[in-house]
């Protein structure tokens, strides 16, 4: 078995290419209405902000093309990237157990540790506070927020760390 990518669904570029393609259809439409109509001035400037328009449209294509990772589980543990306080990666030694639950009105995934302190001293400095601060807060230490992800429920997620979880039990205790 190898790793399990799950993908996240990139909304937000997918929308700036969409915008980008009307405002470049909007653009070629005056250069095309400056053409008919011999205006000299809405042609030149049609065709100037549609050549802008475009190279805008093929920067976000590329940018919502791109495949951005939002978990990925290996046979050693998860690596989390589902957020920009994300924790990175999560051994499967330190985890007890998974639990989806509700959080800011999104589904996420806790990831519930062994041993607080020990799964605290291996993390930097940055996510050990954000790790204690959740603790103070009554949250989960670690949060994966799947509900971006794509083509896939929570459910579906947290069936599949647990069975790698209960299958790492297995074989390394």
């Amino acid at each position: 078995m190898g790793e399990i990518v799950i993908e996240e669904m990139n909304y937000k570029a997918f929308a700036l290419t969409m915008a980008y393609l009307f405002m470049l259809v909007a653009a070629v439409s005056v250069a095309i209405l400056g053409g008919t109509k011999n205006k000299k001035g809405c042609l030149l400037i049609g065709i100037a902000v549609a050549i802008i328009f475009f190279i805008g449209f093929l920067w976000a294509f590329v940018k919502a093309s791109k495949i951005k990772s939002l978990l990925t589980i290996t046979m050693d543990g998860i690596i989390d990237n589902s957020s920009l306080g994300a924790v990175g990666f999560i051994s499967f030694d330190d985890i007890k157990e998974f639990k989806i639950i509700t959080l800011y009105n999104k589904n996420a995934i806790a990831v519930i540790p062994k041993n607080i302190d020990t799964f605290l001293s291996k993390l930097p400095t940055v996510k050990r506070r954000q790790v204690k601060r959740n603790i103070h807060l009554n949250l989960p230490p670690v949060a994966i927020m799947v509900d971006l992800a794509k083509d896939m429920e929570p459910e579906d997620i947290l069936t599949l760390l647990q069975k790698r979880l209960s299958d790492y039990s297995r074989l390394y205790e």
